[in-house]
């Protein structure tokens, strides 16, 4: 849904160029900005304001910084808003990061904090031809790599479009010499034979590799194309060509985690956790923070010249704040993604046994997705990821998607099976499952804003302005919602948004 949303234009993915002014070092010199929330927009927002001489106080609500951009590993507590709680015991360095998981090579702004803030990336592989994809509908039902769903997709598609090239379909669209060009392209695109046939290419795998001495490659039989057509698996077949997804993507070595905790570690004590906010008002100059400070267990007042406000909008709604019937509005007028991931310790059997390292397998079941990590490759164990995807349906009603209706036990079955039924015989490998529902998860009640919708441009509009000293940020007053990208350039609006207040003032 989320890729189908994409490719419509109802989620603008595309970057963005960042409205970060240059200001001088004492610019802001003898004024308090206080920001609420240490995710990447808060941290952000914090550090270069700093650069430009204010002062600054982050607050909190969490003991840790980042927000959605959060890394489970061995000793992380997962806790919940009904009191559940998970406790992560993984082996080692393995871990999962439950909210963003890769770099765009073309988030250039994200990057380059990373590079800023001496952030030691690699390369995350996000597709790889061997992963599979599994349909009742195709192959028997039995698993496929990908590679041959993509290739014999292309061709047959190729054979088809040929024989209606000759049979003169396309003659009112293309000139004697284009055809000819075409009819080229085709062979080579779908690796066609003499005749423009489809007969199996080597792109799709092999039965039988090449060998020495009389050790000859057997090629694969052709998929049938009205069993491709059946299982549909153009989200899989064209998932890398989304522009935030081409390669080369990136990841943080050791987990995501490590962005925010280099910004929040560069901020030193100007960030305050365990201070979730209760109250916001403005004043004639400035505005007033309340909120609550865990070390001194009572409430704490901050006054300040400006405020960035990076809190979720599914916390805003329920705070206690002066902000005007309009914005109150948008904080309701758009809609937050209920997205769950669910991460397996497990011995590397896609390594091993199936060639698979990084990159996502699809299968027609409840939970449709199995990510593989492309950390620690030839590792004895890692953390593989079984489930990624909607709990409600966000998009209409609001009703329970098949995985969001089971029980807690259900979604860690559906997701084991998952496993299983892309590789027989090791679902029952995995261990030590940690199941993370951001609508679930305090001081976030959902993921990523679907600020891209229909009916949505008000309020995303509404979100967008300043409202006296009030600025607000975060990946939701961007048109890169759930990418960190988004975070940080709307964290650059709202200081260009100051500097121009203090201009006007």
């Amino acid at each position: 849904m989320f890729t189908a949303m994409q490719s419509l234009g109802l989620l603008a993915m595309t970057a963005e160029a960042s409205p970060l002014p240059q200001l001088p070092a004492n610019y802001g010199s003898g004024k308090k900005v206080v920001i609420l929330g240490a995710g990447i927009a808060g941290l952000v927002s914090g550090y270069e304001l700093r650069k430009a001489g204010f002062e600054c106080i982050v607050l909190e609500a969490r003991e840790r910084p980042g927000g959605r951009s959060w890394t489970v590993r061995n000793g992380s507590k997962v806790e919940f808003t009904d009191g559940t709680t998970q406790t992560c015991d993984w082996e080692g360095e393995n871990y999962l990061n439950p909210g963003p998981a890769r770099l765009p090579s073309i988030h250039k702004t994200i990057l380059g904090y990373c590079e800023e803030l001496s952030v030691p990336l690699e390369v995350e592989i996000n597709t790889s031809r061997s992963t599979l994809m599994q349909s009742k509908d195709l192959n028997g039902g039995k698993p496929v790599e990908q590679r041959q769903v993509v290739n014999d997709t292309r061709g047959w598609i190729s054979e088809l479009l040929a024989k209606c090239i000759d049979q003169h379909g396309l003659d009112q669209a293309l000139s004697k010499e284009d055809t000819e060009k075409m009819l080229a392209f085709l062979q080579t695109y779908g690796d066609l034979d003499r005749d423009y046939k489809f007969k199996g290419s080597e792109r799709s795998g092999v039965d039988i590799g090449p060998g020495a001495g009389p050790d000859e490659e057997k090629l694969r039989p052709p998929l049938k194309l009205h069993e491709l057509l059946v299982a549909d698996f153009s989200m899989g077949e064209l998932y890398e060509e989304q522009l935030d997804w081409q390669a080369t993507m990136f990841q943080p070595v050791g987990g995501m985690d490590r962005i925010p905790y280099a910004l929040a570690k560069s901020l030193g004590p100007i960030v305050r956790y365990g201070s979730p906010v209760q109250q916001m008002r403005k004043t004639e100059k400035g505005v007033t923070i309340v909120y609550t400070d865990s070390a001194s267990k009572g409430p704490q007042t901050i006054q300040a010249d400006y405020c960035i406000c990076t809190l979720p909008i599914t916390i805003l709604d329920t705070l206690d704040t002066d902000f005007s019937p309009a914005k109150k509005q948008a904080f309701k007028g758009i809609k937050v993604a209920s997205l769950y991931k669910i991460g397996w310790e497990s011995p590397r059997f896609w390594e091993k046994k199936y060639n698979i390292y990084g990159g996502i397998s699809f299968t027609k079941q409840t939970v449709g997705l199995v990510w593989y990590p492309s950390w620690k490759l030839f590792s004895k164990t890692g953390v593989i990821l079984s489930g990624f995807d909607f709990e409600q349906q966000d998009w209409g009603n609001g009703a329970p998607t098949d995985f969001g209706a089971l029980s807690t036990e259900g979604k860690l079955a559906a997701s084991r099976a998952a496993v299983e039924t892309l590789h027989p015989g090791y679902g029952q490998l995995l261990a030590k499952p940690i199941y993370v529902s951001w609508q679930k998860i305090p001081y976030s009640l959902g993921c990523f804003a679907l600020n891209g919708f229909p009916g949505t441009r008000p309020a995303y509009e509404e979100l967008s302005k300043p409202e006296g000293r009030y600025f607000i940020a975060g990946d939701y007053v961007s048109h890169l919602a759930g990418w960190q990208e988004g975070a940080a350039l709307s964290a650059h609006r709202a200081v260009r948004d100051i500097a121009a207040h203090m201009q006007n003032s």
